[in-house]
């Protein structure tokens, strides 16, 4: 049996492998990448993308949890990350893996958009190979956090081609609705489609008043938007960003309006020779303006006049029109004109933006084919692909681990606090305490308290045992923010230092007052606080919390079973203690832990195991060798006993119990009783 392929669909697979492949491979690199910056709060560290059955809170709560300050509503992209989770867990791998699928389709999907509106192949594929290796993509593609720009992107194209063919077959209206509403639950600005949608009816009808006469479709799209926002504003209480999330707070719509003059000329720059790519774009980077200076006055000079040009070629040549007007309204929902931001300039949220550049040097291109220089043309292509697909390469390797991540940013915003702070932070996790106290240092100097670094670098103090330079740092830091978590977190430390276990509670309650988010390991060190002050019950609620957040997160699981022994339901905290062993094989408490469950239920020789393999694992456990002298007591081992009480006392001088039980002992030693013998 032989198919024929027609020559049309021979080349239409080899367009599609020519983006696919191209797409693939100026975005390997980033699959070796770790998970960084916002990717630990939106999956590392949320509870709800780590189980399916937790999708229905996830339409429930804001972007990056419960409170979330910049009041984002994107249920939909959560939602991809607890499917990801679901097959890759916390391997970064596969959440890459899937972003560059997205951004592929996305590539293919602009192909079949251009095609459509051109009607030029070469045209479409060049446009289409621009936007797959632009260097500016490089954050959305190459950072899971990213994933909303590519989600909201493809389904925004999706719902505009789905459109499109709505003129041929009714029905696809209805899936064009269903599209632009899950571009809406991917990201906010998926309401550009509106503009976009109107921006090509203006530049693809003849004359002026079927320009701008509206689509009754348009309709759809409004009314589709409806339900959206109601979820939202239920969710997030608020329509726009709140004020806590937006970079702007307090300045005039002037000091706005004139920074992003400048702030979208330095767009075209990134767009037309993306060399010095920042991330996070500062005042170091855009000057803060508050009135009309000339380099304000002339960018708007700049700006007006690529507008200008944009409008005059609507009826020369409507696709070059398109090509210019479309940056301006994918642009808008990042403009900071219409709702104010959380950033200035932002690379990601131009991801769609950028196609506008794209298809211009593919029109630029395409014309230079059209007058016979062919052969420049193909040279100049494989130039720029080159050129652009090593910057973007070499820019990927920016976000392989965040502290690569924030020595880029801090290259061209020198000192930026809240970078210098996410940098401490990195440190300390690493354990690199010495490195984090020198970047919170930093911070106190240039700006007492600010970001909350004198609580922090407290808490750093606390984890090196100098506890008497911790003490002024976390009060200072309370005088200063009295709801600050890092403060309240310190002074619960200390006062559980001091053995003041009431006061370390109420302070470690008052930091469960200011988190947005459920934290396990803060869950856990409530429950401590609980249990020693005697609260069992209280106790654990929060370790089961704490377990219920994080799986994997072994120390609950052995604090649950040392409460439930204080409460003598031994049988389930040995089913606890089994989980635990499991997840953690070489912890010498956990093992100690067992042997004392097994000498309440007076399984001495069960017991004696387990006490010989936690000392054998760690022998510098006081309690240890006191719960094995108590085995050995029970066991008519007097001697071996003592010789245990001796070295406890030798690593805890403090120790009463096992004084008291020396004492005692010293009374037996003599005794006839027949040792016991335990089978080997």
């Amino acid at each position: 049996m032989s198919f024929n392929i027609s020559e049309e669909t021979k080349e239409n697979i080899l367009i599609v492998l020519t983006v696919v492949l191209v797409s693939f491979i100026c975005f390997a690199n980033s699959l070796l990448g770790e998970f960084i910056s916002d990717d630990t709060t939106l999956i590392v560290d949320k509870y709800n993308v780590k189980s399916l059955a937790y999708i229905p809170t996830l339409f429930a709560e804001n972007y990056f949890g419960k409170n979330d300050p910049a009041g984002g509503y994107r249920p939909l992209t959560n939602l991809t990350f607890a499917i990801d989770f679901a097959i890759n867990q916390l391997n970064p791998y596969g959440y890459h893996l899937v972003n560059i699928l997205i951004h592929t389709i996305n590539c293919l999907l602009i192909y079949w958009l251009c095609n459509n509106y051109s009607k030029i192949k070469l045209l479409s594929l060049l446009a289409a190979l621009f936007f797959a290796v632009h260097p500016i993509h490089s954050e959305p593609v190459a950072t899971i956090y990213g994933r909303p720009e590519l989600l909201t992107t493809m389904f925004l194209l999706g719902a505009w081609i789905f459109y499109i063919k709505s003129s041929q077959k009714s029905y696809l209206y209805i899936f064009s609705l269903i599209s632009y509403f899950l571009a809406l639950l991917s990201k906010e600005t998926g309401i550009i489609l509106l503009g976009l949608l109107l921006l090509a009816q203006i530049c693809t009808e003849k004359s002026w008043f079927s320009k701008l006469k509206p689509s009754p479709k348009l309709i759809g799209y409004i009314l589709a938007t409806i339900p959206y926002l109601i979820m939202r504003v239920a969710v997030t209480k608020t329509l726009g960003m709140p004020k806590t999330g937006q970079f702007f707070t307090d300045e005039t719509f002037l000091t706005r309006l004139c920074v992003m003059i400048l702030g979208y000329v330095k767009y075209f720059e990134l767009l037309i020779w993306p060399k010095d790519l920042a991330t996070v774009y500062s005042y170091q980077i855009i000057p803060k303006v508050t009135t009309f200076t000339l380099p304000v006055i002339l960018a708007l000079l700049l700006i007006l006049s690529v507008l200008a040009i944009g409008i005059w070629q609507l009826n020369k040549n409507p696709l070059l029109a398109f090509s210019i007007l479309f940056f301006f309204v994918a642009s808008s929902a990042v403009s900071n004109i219409i709702f104010p931001t959380g950033s200035i300039v932002t690379e990601r949220g131009v991801y769609l933006a950028s196609f506008s550049i794209c298809l211009l040097f593919a029109i630029i291109f395409y014309k230079l084919y059209q007058f016979g220089w062919q052969k420049l043309v193909v040279l100049l292509s494989i130039g720029i692909l080159a050129l652009a697909s090593f910057r973007t390469y070499y820019r990927n390797l920016d976000f392989q681990n965040d502290i690569v991540f924030i020595h880029s940013i801090l290259k061209y915003s020198p000192g930026l606090t809240s970078q210098v702070y996410q940098l401490a932070a990195v440190y300390e996790k690493k354990g690199d305490l010495a490195k984090a106290e020198e970047c919170y240092k930093k911070i106190v100097e240039q700006t007492p308290c600010s970001y909350y670094a004198c609580g922090t670098l407290a808490n750093i103090y606390i984890k090196q045992n100098r506890y008497e330079e911790a003490l002024p740092l976390a009060q200072k830091e309370l005088s200063v923010n009295p709801n600050s978590v890092p403060g309240h977190l310190a002074m619960a430390r200390l006062y559980d230092i001091k053995e003041n276990y009431q006061k370390a509670l109420e302070s470690i309650l008052e930091v469960t007052k200011n988190v947005y988010q459920p934290n396990p390991q803060l869950e856990y060190e409530v429950g401590l606080a609980f249990y020693k002050v005697g609260d069992l019950k209280q106790a654990e609620i929060r370790m089961k919390k704490a377990i219920e957040l994080d799986s994997s997160f072994y120390e609950p699981l052995v604090n649950l079973a040392k409460i439930l022994q204080k409460q003598n339901r031994y049988e389930e905290a040995i089913i606890i203690l089994d989980k635990a062993i499991k997840m953690a094989p070489n912890d010498a408490d956990i093992y100690n832990l067992y042997g004392a469950n097994l000498f309440e239920q007076n399984k001495l020789c069960e017991a004696k195991s387990y006490l010989l393999k936690s000392i054998s694992l760690n022998n510098k456990i006081a309690e240890t060798h006191y719960n094995l002298a108590r085995v050995f007591s029970k066991l008519n081992l007097f001697a071996e006993a003592k010789s245990q009480l001796i070295i406890a006392l030798n690593l805890n001088p403090k120790f009463e119990e096992a004084k008291e039980t020396l004492t005692s002992l010293n009374k037996e030693i003599n005794s006839s009783l027949t040792p016991i013998d335990c089978p080997n």
